[in-house]
């Protein structure tokens, strides 16, 4: 069977898509805010972000991904200065993430961090995303489940055949729009 998630090696391929997604898009997000020293991934278990910031902490349910702290950031608590949440939500059903801000609420004094997709077209989305179960958003559904935001950047591109054949093995994948925001929360 397909691993969807590919351990270690997810958000490493060398499409122009993933590259973006994975690379560029973040290290120009992350250029306009300030790091502060503690800093959490919450779901970025295969380490990704630490090539942009090496002391990172990674919180992720899938052990396979080799995380700091293997825990579920639903209800995970810790104390960090910034949280980082990078293409999670659309593994969280509404409710899921709901339950995610009013946690992370309970306890953090600081910012929060999302860097999530949303996709206006969510037929073309979903009949790509094959051999997988996610709840993707349009950018208002999305925005509608944050607690108080200020969106920090936005870019519109177009998801292509060769992501979905890197990222879900899907050789008949079409091309559609996407849009990447990145959103900045202060709790204090």
């Amino acid at each position: 069977m397909y691993q969807t998630d590919q351990g270690t090696n997810f958000g490493k391929w060398t499409d122009t898509i993933s590259q973006f997604m994975y690379q560029s898009s973040t290290k120009d997000i992350l250029n306009l805010i300030s790091i502060p020293n503690k800093v959490a991934d919450y779901g970025g278990a295969n380490s990704n972000m630490k090539s942009y910031i090496p002391n990172l902490i990674t919180i992720d349910i899938d052990g396979t991904k080799n995380p700091d702290i293997h825990d579920n950031i639903i209800n995970h608590k810790g104390e960090y200065d910034l949280i980082i949440i990078r293409y999670v939500l659309h593994y969280l059903n509404d409710y899921e993430v709901l339950e995610l801000f009013n946690n992370i609420k309970q306890y953090h004094k600081g910012q929060v961090l999302i860097i999530q997709f949303t996709n206006e077209d969510l037929k073309s989305k979903y009949k790509n995303s094959i051999n997988e179960f996610k709840y993707f958003r349009t950018e208002n559904q999305l925005e509608e489940l944050l607690p108080h935001f200020t969106k920090i950047y936005t870019k519109d591109y177009k998801v292509t055949k060769e992501f979905y054949l890197n990222r879900l093995n899907n050789p008949n994948g079409i091309n559609h729009q996407e849009t990447l925001n990145g959103y900045l929360i202060n709790y204090d």
